[in-house]
């Protein structure tokens, strides 16, 4: 399951080995969930799917276990179209339910992403989608239809939560007894919204790489496309960007005492810009990418992209195949142009070339930021009934800047009293060498894509334990594969650790086993102000 794929998702799983497991009998049989009723919900299907027989996309392998096949819709307003999937494995139940975050703009539920817990025996898992679209950067569909946008800011994942949970409920006879959320990106932004708006839908949750500063974001998706591509002189091609990578990490590699092809914590990094292999007009753009979008007083609208992030995905994200092709086929160009014209200024003919570093901020913010940032850093309601929070984020993230989500969880310490009161809700683990909720050259495996690891290798597990064990993550074990190929044999093991402290080589042994490593606090004076 590649949870950092694209699209909306609630996920509901309960799994095995509890009091709940290897239950034969039923509360209700499957086809007869199909005239379940519940508030603003329509049943369309409830369907027994035998093992074996049914493939959640075309050239996958059929699903191993045998599931009931729950699929319907929710209005919460007349301008409401919620679409949700609830697949309840017919063996095995913890009494654990889990739902999954999507990513972009939720384009269709995905089913592919829907197996792993049925494999694991881990059943009723739920996702859910406001809309259709062709592809997950198109927002035409919010144009006219403000329910709608509520419903894909916060409200979806909401209702989904608890039709998913009464659903399951009406066929294992019992409500789960412990629930979950998991999400990278956009679903990170939800994990961090149901925690702060909705503290009681779910007990643990685990937010990878989120976009919960959705606005400011976006303004910088614009800021950045704009010096990207404002001449051709200054555009830095996909050959350039892999040539100015591996100069970036040729010189900051060894800055963690170690050489192993990753920069381990950007902070540290001191580039000397003159030696790298661009133009003057390329080193300018270069710079302000890394510098982040700042009004024309310098005041920052969004953090800058972290070093060892250019090789990773800049040519995906800001360069597309070409100067010509970029403001087109470059993600942020997608995102940007389609959140601003369709979602702020209503206006088609909107592109990032329109951007104004003193109003397009300003404008995004007052329109969109009051219903889907999630930007409260107290978690009140999340800590006083004992939920605990997960967060991870990828070093080499050039979607989402990592340094959004550190400058976040500081302000959480400030919000909570210190450092040691903010982890007894919410922890931060740091990914080095690791892109978009995934991929890159770093350890960039630990459950997310997954999910089926011990608590101590899996941030789906993790909150298990600490939720219902007491038992908080002190660190967690990531993994590189052969080629980012969960099939291959493992190339790399790293411990992350929880933030602030940082993953530092014992001294002997090879650098490639996580044994070898120990989490400590970092040197702050190497760190960039």
């Amino acid at each position: 399951m590649i949870r950092y794929r694209t699209s909306l998702g609630l996920t509901s799983f309960l799994l095995t080995s509890s009091p709940f497991a290897g239950n034969s009998a039923f509360a209700a049989s499957c086809e007869s969930l199909s005239s379940l009723k519940l508030p603003d919900t329509t049943i369309a299907m409830a369907l027994p799917v035998a093992a074996n027989t049914f493939a959640p996309r075309a050239g996958a392998k059929p699903v191993p276990v045998a599931f009931c096949r729950v699929a319907g819709s929710i209005k919460p307003t007349s301008d409401s179209d919620i679409k949700f999937e609830v697949w309840l494995p017919q063996a095995g139940w913890t009494g654990r339910y889990e739902s999954v975050g999507d990513g972009g703009f939720a384009e269709a539920i995905s089913l592919n992403e829907m197996v792993t817990p049925l494999r694991l025996a881990q059943p009723a898992r739920a996702r859910t989608m406001e809309h259709e679209s062709a592809k997950n950067t198109q927002t035409e569909w919010a144009v006219g239809h403000p329910e709608k946008l509520i419903d894909f800011a916060y409200r979806a994942v909401h209702v989904t939560a608890e039709v998913g949970k009464a659903v399951t409920a009406a066929f294992y006879g019992s409500k789960p007894k412990y629930s979950y959320f998991i999400g990278c990106s956009m679903g990170g932004r939800e994990a961090l919204t149901e925690a702060q708006r909705y503290p009681a839908d779910f007990d643990g949750i685990s937010a990878g790489d989120p976009g919960n500063q959705w606005a400011s974001q976006h303004a910088g998706d614009a800021a950045n496309m704009k010096a990207f591509t404002m001449s051709k002189a200054g555009y830095i091609s996909p050959a350039d960007i892999q040539k100015v990578g591996a100069a970036v990490i040729e010189q900051c590699d060894a800055v963690d005492g170690i050489k192993d092809g990753l920069i381990s914590d950007p902070r540290q990094c001191r580039i000397n810009t003159a030696t790298l292999p661009l133009t003057p007009a390329q080193l300018k753009t270069y710079q302000t990418v890394h510098d982040g979008p700042k009004t024309s007083t310098g005041k920052q609208i969004f953090p800058g992209m972290p070093y060892s992030s250019e090789s990773v995905g800049w040519v995906q994200y800001f360069a597309g195949p070409s100067f010509v092709e970029a403001p087109t086929k470059a993600r942020r160009a997608l995102m940007a142009n389609s959140t601003f014209s369709n979602l702020v200024y209503h206006d088609p003919n909107w592109t990032f070339m329109s951007y104004d570093p003193d109003k397009t901020p300003v404008d995004i913010q007052k329109t969109m930021g009051p219903i889907i940032d999630a930007m409260n850093p107290t978690f009140t309601g999340f800590k006083a009934r004992g939920g605990k929070l997960i967060s991870y984020h990828g070093w080499a993230d050039s979607d989402i800047s990592p340094f959004s989500t550190v400058d976040f969880y500081n302000s959480s310490i400030a919000a909570q009293g210190g450092l040691d009161k903010t982890q007894d809700v919410y922890r931060l683990f740091m990914v080095p060498g690791m892109g978009h909720c995934g991929g890159g050259p770093g350890p960039n495996q630990f459950g997310q894509a997954g999910g089926d690891g011990g608590a101590d290798h899996d941030v789906v597990t993790a909150p298990q334990q600490w939720v219902e064990k007491g038992v908080a993550p002190k660190k967690i074990i990531a993994t590189k594969f052969v080629d980012n190929d969960r099939t291959k044999v493992p190339q790399m093991t790293r411990p992350l650790c929880v933030f602030r402290e940082t993953a530092k080589y014992k001294g002997t042994g090879d650098i490639n086993n996580a044994d070898n490593f120990a989490c400590a606090n970092p040197d702050v004076s190497k760190q960039r102000p």
